[in-house]
């Protein structure tokens, strides 16, 4: 994990239980920390792998596109690599309508295992 990781960890693990002791007097109150704990937590998931998932994106989005690939910037800040995966994903989907319309069955299965290994990438775990 990063510095980043460990540090939104121990604040997510001080607001979960700050969070439950709060809300035997609070309910409300409790809830909230415990909702900001949560998500410090989940934070800290997606911080630690963050660029890791997009980078992983980006090159499995341009090998499927191969020379339709549109160009991308190769900047490595989180804004940087958002764009160059937007750029991609937007040709990404365009480009398997026209092979669904093909009928290229092959290429079809492979844009789905993309997908499915994206989401895979991008998984969280609810720390609960």
């Amino acid at each position: 994990m990063s510095e980043l990781s460990d540090v939104l960890t121990g604040a997510g693990i001080v607001g979960i239980g700050a969070g439950q002791l709060a809300a035997e007097h609070d309910a409300f109150g409790g809830s909230k920390m415990l909702v900001a704990g949560l998500l410090a937590v989940l934070g800290a998931q997606e911080a630690d792998k963050a660029a890791a998932w997009r980078l992983a994106d980006i090159r499995a989005m341009q090998a499927l596109l191969g020379d339709a690939a549109p160009a991308v910037g190769v900047g490595l800040t989180l804004t940087e690599l958002d764009a160059a995966w937007s750029t991609l994903s937007d040709a990404l989907i365009a480009h398997h309508a026209r092979i669904e319309a093909a009928g290229d069955r092959a290429a079809d299965a492979e844009i789905l295992k993309f997908y499915v290994e994206s989401c895979a990438r991008r998984d969280l775990v609810w720390p609960m």
